[in-house]
C-alpha cells in the first residue's frame, strides 16, 4: 500500500526532517542519561523550561502571534500535558538504570498500544494485520526484556509503562486536541514541566527522603550544585527539544503520515549509536533480534492507514 501523497507534499524533505529529528531526540535522551549522574530530574525540568519557555515565546512573537493563543479545550490540553509529563518522568527514571538501546526498544512499542487504544475508543475491530503486528511486537519485547533471565530488572518495565502513557496522550491529541495550535500544546507541556519540577524540588528539599534518595537520587534527591558544563548541556537539551518538536510537526505537515512514521523508527538505531558513543553500550544479539521484531511490528501497524489520519502525527505528543 503506497502512502497517499497529496498536492503540496514534499516527501524528500519530510523524510529528511523526521530522520534529523529522531537523531536529535536520541541525542537529547542520551544527554538526560548523562546528566542523571549529577543532577535531579526536577532540577532538569526547571532549568530546561527556563530556556525552552522563552524560546517558545520568541517563536510565537516572531510569527506575529504576540496575543495569547486561543484554546479550544483547556481541560484536554491539561490532561494531555499531564499524561506526557508522567510519560517522560517514568521514561527518564529508567535511563540511569538500563542501556539506552533497551529503553528505546521498549518505548517504541507505542504504536502497538495506539492501535489497541484507538480500536477501543472507536469500537472498530482490529484487522488480522494489526493483530499480527501486535503479536510480533509483544514477542520482540519479551526477547529484549527476557523476564525469566538473570539480566532482567524491573526497571526494564518502566519504558513499557511510559509507552502506554504516550499512547494515551496521542489518542487524546487526535480526538480532543486536533484543533489546538502546536505552540499552545508545546507551552502547555513545558509549563507542566516547570510546575512539576518546581513543586517536587521544594518537596524533596524540605522532606526527609534520605532512604528514597539513596535508592533513586535522580528522582528523589535535592538540587545539586552544577557547573558551567552542566548548564551548557541543559541549555542544549532544551533547545534540542524545541528543534525536535518543530521538525517533527513540519515533517508530518509536508509528507504522508504513514511514510514519515516509518522513518520515525530510525530512533532505535540512533539510540543504539549514542549509547555506544557516549556510554560504550553494545546491544547483544537478543536485543538486536527483539529490536528487529518490534521494528517489523511497527511497520505492520503503521501501514494500516485506516488508523492513521493524514496530517496527524503520532509524535504530536512530543509538542
Amino acid at each position: 500500500m503506497k502512502p497517499n501523497v497529496t498536492h503540496g507534499d514534499n516527501t524528500t524533505r519530510g523524510v529528511a526532517l523526521i530522520v534529523g529529528a529522531v537523531f536529535l531526540l536520541a541525542l537529547a535522551d542520551a544527554l538526560v542519561k548523562y546528566l542523571s549522574a549529577s543532577i535531579t530530574l526536577w532540577q532538569l525540568y526547571v532549568l530546561a523550561s527556563s530556556v525552552s519557555l522563552p524560546t517558545l515565546a520568541g517563536l510565537i512573537i516572531a510569527q506575529g502571534k504576540a496575543r495569547p493563543l486561543p484554546l479550544k479545550s483547556l481541560r484536554w490540553v491539561g490532561i494531555r500535558s499531564l499524561l506526557l509529563l508522567l510519560m517522560w518522568v517514568i521514561y527518564y527514571m529508567a535511563l540511569p538504570l538500563i542501556p539506552l538501546s533497551v529503553a528505546a526498544v521498549a518505548i517504541y512499542t507505542t504504536p502497538l498500544f495506539i492501535a489497541i487504544l484507538a480500536s477501543m475508543c472507536s469500537h472498530e475491530p482490529l484487522s488480522p494485520r494489526i493483530w499480527g503486528g501486535i503479536l510480533c511486537g509483544f514477542i520482540g519485547v519479551v526477547v529484549v526484556l527476557r523476564p525469566t533471565g538473570d539480566a532482567f530488572t524491573p526497571a526494564t518495565l518502566l519504558p513499557i509503562m511510559a509507552a502506554v502513557l504516550y499512547a494515551l496522550a496521542m489518542v487524546a491529541t487526535r480526538r480532543y486536541c486536533q484543533e489546538e495550535h502546536p505552540l499552545a500544546l508545546a507551552l502547555g507541556l513545558n509549563l507542566a514541566f516547570l510546575v512539576a519540577g518546581g513543586c517536587f524540588s521544594v518537596l524533596f528539599a524540605f522532606a526527609d527522603a534520605s532512604s528514597l534518595t539513596e535508592q533513586a537520587p535522580f528522582l528523589f534527591g535535592p538540587w545539586q550544585p552544577i557547573g558551567i558544563d552542566e548548564l551548557i548541556i541543559i541549555a542544549a537539551y532544551a533547545l534540542l527539544m524545541v528543534t525536535i518538536n518543530t521538525g517533527v510537526a513540519k515533517a508530518y505537515q509536508i509528507a504522508p503520515s504513514a511514510l514519515v512514521g516509518t522513518f520515525d523508527y530510525a530512533y532505535l538505531l540512533f539510540a543504539g549509536l549514542w549509547g555506544y558513543l557516549l556510554f560504550h553500550e553494545v546491544p547483544d544479539g537478543m536485543t538486536w533480534l527483539g529490536m528487529s521484531l518490534i521494528l517489523a511490528s511497527g511497520l505492520l501497524v503503521l501501514r494500516h492507514t485506516a488508523l492513521v489520519k493524514p496530517g496527524v502525527s503520532p509524535d504530536d505528543a512530543h509538542h
